[in-house]
């Protein structure tokens, strides 16, 4: 207040003694007899406020180090050689390094997704926006967006309020969150888990955040407003199923120092999960699993004479992939009927639309899952010791559909259906050459292969000099017919 009233006391005075000293000093008898010759009382009143300015500088200088004294000797705060944050200015620590984000509740891209007391769920209906308990910590969670690049990708930035008890002054403290999925309110929670850079999903690895906070002034901190602490990008975590989702957040804020919590709290609210949830993987892998079953018969009965061998083949890998070995005596007799009744099916001519079962699993399964299916159908194939026409041009549909290139699949033709089981002479399966192709590039290909097999007719194993005698055979073969030059002798 003193330093209010004293300018402003001071400033009246000096105008008020100005004008009436200046109207006294008007006539040329007065400029004679005066040191400091006023023509008018403006000028005067100009002079005096410029001394008056400078005054009530010095005055300012002295008020301010008057109250830093008087805030020391009653045991104010004391000056420290950090940085520590007061309520209401714990800071944000975006993982971008861009502080662009668009500031809290202030824009149409933000919206609040959970936000909870303590012990109960908050009525986000009527002043959800107000913190709750203020002797607890409490969180909230918003839809906000961070940039990237040229776009910007959606994050969950975390709110708190409350109150915070740290066992000292000064004390250095980490924000620390888990994410589980509580849609389903009846069974139990499930953990969001790591979202690897590259590679299967650890399903042990469960998605845990942490950050660093700062340093708490005082042993008792009172949040009244919401802070942010924190912003998590969906990025780095997998949740259970797509779509909309029931997120429970259980917050705390930890010490640096011991690793216990200093205050705990968990909020829950909606989330629209984008991506594909790792209990959605694993049921599309079933899916596929139950698909290539399907598949596999339909190979085995491309010529209507579906046997034992191929079913047996069959048989194994339902065993293995779905995982019969643990199961229960009546799951694996259920099991077995089932396999019984598509082998009936088969029997009695039934057929499926196989295009259509290939594109639904190029929908649901990775690579590796359709070169195992693939796998499967060759083993079928080649169950009865030998390969007919027909089952070559079904493998080789079947590749297209489930968009498996062409040398991959002579790859595993090669390894599965050695050429000595081939009743018939494909060169486009087992070298790779088309009438389409130039003799130049059949050339090319033709030496590529002369160059593996070559190799081989010096094996140790019999078996492999048999298959390289046959293949250099084929290929001398092949570049009669596609080069017209005929092997020397």
């Amino acid at each position: 207040m003193l330093r209010i009233l004293i300018p402003v006391a001071a400033m009246i005075v000096g105008v008020a003694a100005g004008v009436f000293i200046g109207m006294r000093r008007r006539g040329p008898a007065a400029a004679k007899n005066d040191r400091f010759p006023w023509t008018s009382g403006l000028e005067f009143v100009r002079a005096w406020l410029a001394r008056i300015c400078g005054r009530v500088a010095g005055i300012l200088r002295f008020s301010d180090r008057f109250s830093s004294h008087r805030l020391n000797q009653q045991g104010g705060s004391p000056q420290r050689p950090y940085r520590c944050h007061e309520p209401g200015d714990l800071p944000l620590e975006p993982h971008s390094g861009d502080d662009t984000i668009p500031p809290a509740g202030t824009g149409n891209d933000e919206r609040t997704i959970a936000e909870t007391k303590r012990s109960r769920e908050a009525d986000t209906s009527d002043g959800s926006n107000d913190p709750a308990e203020p002797d607890g910590l409490n969180c909230r969670v918003r839809i906000g967006r961070e940039p990237k690049g040229s776009t910007w990708q959606t994050v969950l930035i975390v709110d708190i309020s409350g109150a915070i008890d740290a066992p000292d002054d000064g004390h250095d403290v980490d924000f620390k969150a888990t994410l589980s999925d509580v849609t389903d309110r009846k069974g139990p929670s499930l953990p969001a888990l790591v979202r690897p850079k590259q590679g299967p999903i650890n399903r042990t690895a469960r998605f845990t955040y942490q950050t660093q906070v700062g340093r708490l002034c005082h042993r008792h901190t009172a949040l009244e407003d919401w802070t942010a602490v924190a912003q998590i990008s969906p990025e780095w975590f997998v949740l259970p199923r797509q779509g909309r989702r029931e997120l429970r957040f259980d917050i705390s804020i930890v010490s640096r120092s011991t690793g216990e919590p200093l205050a705990d709290g968990t909020c829950t609210g909606g989330f629209e999960n984008i991506e594909i949830g790792y209990l959605d993987i694993d049921d599309n892998i079933q899916r596929a699993k139950t698909l290539a079953v399907g598949l596999a018969f339909s190979v085995g009965a491309a010529n209507n004479a579906l046997q034992e061998p191929e079913i047996n083949v069959i048989h194994g890998w339902v065993r293995t992939n779905f995982g019969s070995g643990d199961a229960s005596e009546g799951a694996r007799l259920e099991l077995e009927q089932a396999l019984r009744k598509t082998a009936a099916f088969f029997h009695r001519g039934g057929h499926l639309n196989l295009e259509e079962i290939c594109k639904e699993i190029v929908e649901i399964a990775p690579m590796v899952g359709r070169l195992d299916i693939m796998d499967l159908s060759l083993r079928v194939a080649g169950a009865k010791g030998q390969v007919t026409a027909a089952d070559l041009n079904l493998l080789k549909d079947l590749a297209q559909w489930l968009q498996i290139d062409r040398s991959r699949l002579r790859t595993m033709v090669e390894k599965t259906l050695p050429i000595s089981m081939h009743q018939s002479e494909d060169t486009e399966m087992i070298l790779g050459v088309t009438t389409e192709m130039s003799k130049d590039e059949v050339r090319h290909q033709l030496n590529r292969e002369y160059a593996k097999w070559s190799s081989r007719v010096i094996s140790s194993d019999p078996s492999i000099r048999k298959q390289a005698d046959q293949m250099l055979n084929l290929i001398a073969d092949a570049r009669t017919q596609y080069i017209g030059v005929r092997p020397s002798a």
